[in-house]
């Protein structure tokens, strides 16, 4: 009977967290315009230098996530979006590591071990820098996927998953038509 109940209020829980997964808002939404902010590239052509990959990119199509920096799937997120740069040629991309310079050897290790060679990045001044905040980045979420183009956000993940990162392949797709 204890093993019943301890497995139902499991599923529950269960149950809940994914609700609010799926409500859970992060980021900015489509058709909102893009803003600068900086960031410390850690893996990409700009290794160890502070810049600002928004502007950098201008109006060329972006896939950017945002990633909590103790996040399970971060390293699989960060593969996944190498993978889909490679697979478009004109698609930009970079990862930001919500935190600070305390992130830079974990970076350094994910780099290494998924061999990426995109931008992944952290946030020089952290993640409550005001450039970073305009860009309402849930400090629940553990991964916020934007697509966008000619500066306006045209699609908006939020959890992502090597599971549910399908769809962000097909919006990717979507935009680049």
């Amino acid at each position: 009977m204890l093993k019943r109940t301890v497995l139902s209020l499991f599923a529950v829980g269960v149950l809940a967290v994914s609700a609010l997964s799926a409500d859970m808002k992060s980021g900015l939404q489509p058709g909102a315009r893009v803003g600068a902010f900086d960031v410390v590239d850690v893996s990409g052509p700009n290794k160890g230098k502070q810049l600002c990959y928004r502007c950098q990119y201008g109006g060329a199509p972006v896939v950017a996530a945002f990633i909590k920096g103790d996040a399970p799937e971060g390293p699989s997120v960060a593969a996944a979006v190498q993978k889909l740069t490679q697979e478009h040629k004109g698609l930009r991309s970079f990862v930001v590591f919500m935190g600070g310079p305390e992130l830079k050897g974990n970076i350094e290790k994910i780099a290494a071990e998924k061999k990426i060679t995109i931008p992944l990045t952290f946030l020089p001044a952290g993640p409550k820098a005001s450039d970073i905040a305009s860009y309402q980045i849930n400090p629940e979420a553990n991964t916020t996927v934007l697509l966008w183009n000619k500066g306006a956000v045209q699609a908006n993940f939020v959890n992502v998953t090597k599971e549910s990162w399908g769809e962000v392949v097909k919006a990717a797709g979507a935009m680049l038509k």
